[in-house]
């Protein structure tokens, strides 16, 4: 009988992560901005909030990310159908490849906006402020495309 203790815990690990960061994303864009923007008048205190929200936020995602990474490996190793990172010879590692090109790019984006956009929303400048919400939005959709595409794997590996 196969071991399932050791599987079990990376593929937990890897799942409370995803969650904590995806999920994370998906609740400021769908429930926290919204919420603050309609029950918080003073934009100020508004900004003051989303940064306070958007640091403690990140600290997780930053510890998500180095569990992701690690995790992510133990599992490819431990599933034995991966042949390499970014290998595209059949289906399944094609959907891997892809899913771990958008893993970087909104490993990047999330970087990208913590240090270069820290306080925007509590700050003046009103183009940064949209920017670094677009940058949410888009880190929310591609998220949400990395959830989509684990699905398919998961259903074809």
């Amino acid at each position: 009988m196969q071991n399932l203790i050791i599987p079990s815990v990376v593929r937990s690990l890897h799942n409370f992560f995803t969650s904590i960061w995806i999920g994370g994303m998906l609740v400021m864009v769908i429930s926290f901005l919204p919420t603050i923007r309609k029950e918080i008048k003073d934009g100020g205190l508004q900004g003051a909030v989303i940064d306070k929200v958007m640091s403690q936020h990140s600290k997780w995602v930053y510890v998500g990310i180095v569990v992701l990474a690690v995790t992510g490996m133990l599992m490819a190793r431990l599933s034995g159908q991966t042949s390499g990172l970014f290998n595209f010879s059949n289906q399944y590692a094609t959907i891997l490849s892809i899913k771990h090109i958008l893993v970087i790019l909104i490993t990047v984006i999330a970087i990208v906006r913590s240090v270069v956009f820290k306080n925007a929303a509590s700050g003046k400048d009103k183009s940064k402020k949209k920017l670094s919400m677009a940058l949410l939005m888009i880190n929310a959709f591609l998220g949400t495309v990395i959830l989509v595409l684990s699905s398919i794997s998961a259903v074809i590996g």
